[in-house]
């Protein structure tokens, strides 16, 4: 059998401060597993804008190109004109 302590004010106190420290040291765990979804998700993004601007930047540098031989293509068609 369990023997009865007596009621200790001082006893109760730290039981309470332990009880309070428990339930604060469960907080960083907490924080720490929502840091590391919010880090996740700042990678992610990184790589979504990553490949993103590369895609618009390729696509940019496709059209350049294509302009240019539009270009020389008007320009050649034009002194063939001329010839004629």
């Amino acid at each position: 059998m369990a023997v009865e302590e007596p009621d200790n004010p001082m006893l109760r106190l730290l039981r309470e401060i332990r009880e309070t420290q428990d339930q604060q040291t469960a907080v960083p765990g907490e924080h720490t597993k929502q840091f590391d979804g919010l880090r996740r998700g700042i990678h992610d993004w990184r790589e979504t804008t990553a490949t993103a601007v590369g895609f618009a930047s390729h696509a940019d540098i496709r059209i350049e190109t294509l302009q240019k031989q539009v270009d020389a293509l008007s320009e050649r068609l034009d002194r063939l004109e001329r010839q004629h």
